[in-house]
C-alpha cells in the first residue's frame, strides 16, 4: 500500500459509514479514490447534480443545505473531518438531494461510482456492513423526527449541543445563533431564549458565533426528558 492510500486508510477506518467494515475491505477501498482541495464557500456537491460520489471529510468541515421552493436556504447538518456526504446518490442514483459547501479550507477523499461498484461487487460482507450502518443511520432520522413532534426548542436544542460537544465538558462550539436556528427549523429567538436558559444554569458559556459547553451531561439530561 502506497503511503497516500496508508493515509486514506488512516482516515477512512474512522468513518462512521464504514465502521464495521474490516481490515483489508478498507486497504481496497483506500486505493480507490482521490484527495479533492475546496476553499471557504467552495460547494464540494451541488442539489440537482447528478455526480456518483462519495466524498469524506479529510480535514476541515462543510454544511449541508437545502433551498426551498421560494429560494430560501436552510443550513440542516454540519460535517467535519472523519463524515461523509454522497452516500445516498452513490447507491440510488438519483440526483443530489442537498448542497455540501465548505466552510474554510476543507480537503475529502473521494471515491466515483464506478470505483466504487468495482470495489464492492467481489465483497458482500462488506455490502450487508454497509447496509447494516446506513439502517441505523435512518433509525437516527425517525428519532429526530420524533424529536421535531413532541420536543420543543429548548429540549431539542440542548440535544444538538450535547451532541456537537462530544460529551466533552469545556468543547467550544463554533456556531452562531442563526445557524442553530437555522438546522433546528425555528426562528432565531426561540434560540437565543434557551441558550439564555442553559447559561442561567451554568450549562453554558455564550459568545460571538461560539458556544462554550460547561456541562454536556446536563444538556444531556435535559434534551432526553419530555419536553
Amino acid at each position: 500500500m502506497t503511503q497516500g492510500s496508508s493515509d486514506h486508510r488512516r482516515i477512512i477506518r474512522d468513518v462512521p459509514l464504514l465502521a464495521k467494515l474490516g481490515a483489508d475491505d478498507l486497504d481496497a477501498l483506500a486505493e480507490c479514490g482521490t484527495e479533492r482541495e475546496y476553499a471557504d464557500g467552495d460547494r464540494i456537491v451541488n442539489a440537482g447534480d447528478t455526480d456518483r460520489s462519495l466524498h469524506l471529510i479529510m480535514r476541515g468541515r462543510a454544511r449541508i443545505c437545502v433551498v426551498s421552493a421560494e429560494g430560501e436556504e436552510a443550513t440542516v447538518a454540519r460535517i467535519s473531518a472523519g463524515e461523509c456526504v454522497g452516500e445516498m446518490s452513490l447507491i440510488d442514483g438519483h440526483p443530489r438531494s442537498a448542497s455540501v459547501i465548505a466552510e474554510g479550507p476543507t480537503r475529502t477523499f473521494m471515491v466515483g461510482h464506478p470505483e466504487f461498484v468495482a470495489w464492492l461487487a467481489p465483497r458482500p460482507d462488506a455490502a450487508l456492513a454497509l447496509l447494516e450502518t446506513l439502517s441505523l443511520r435512518l433509525r437516527k432520522t425517525d428519532e429526530s423526527l420524533t424529536d421535531v413532534f413532541f420536543l420543543d426548542v429548548p429540549h431539542r436544542l440542548a440535544k444538538q449541543l450535547a451532541s456537537l460537544s462530544g460529551g466533552k465538558a469545556g468543547a467550544e462550539i463554533r456556531i452562531t445563533q442563526a445557524e442553530q436556528a437555522s438546522t433546528l427549523g425555528v426562528t432565531r429567538e426561540s434560540v437565543n431564549k434557551a441558550l439564555n436558559q442553559f447559561k442561567d444554569a451554568g450549562w453554558i458559556e455564550i459568545g460571538r458565533g461560539r458556544v462554550v459547553v460547561d456541562d454536556p451531561g446536563a444538556l444531556q439530561a435535559y434534551g432526553q426528558s419530555m419536553g
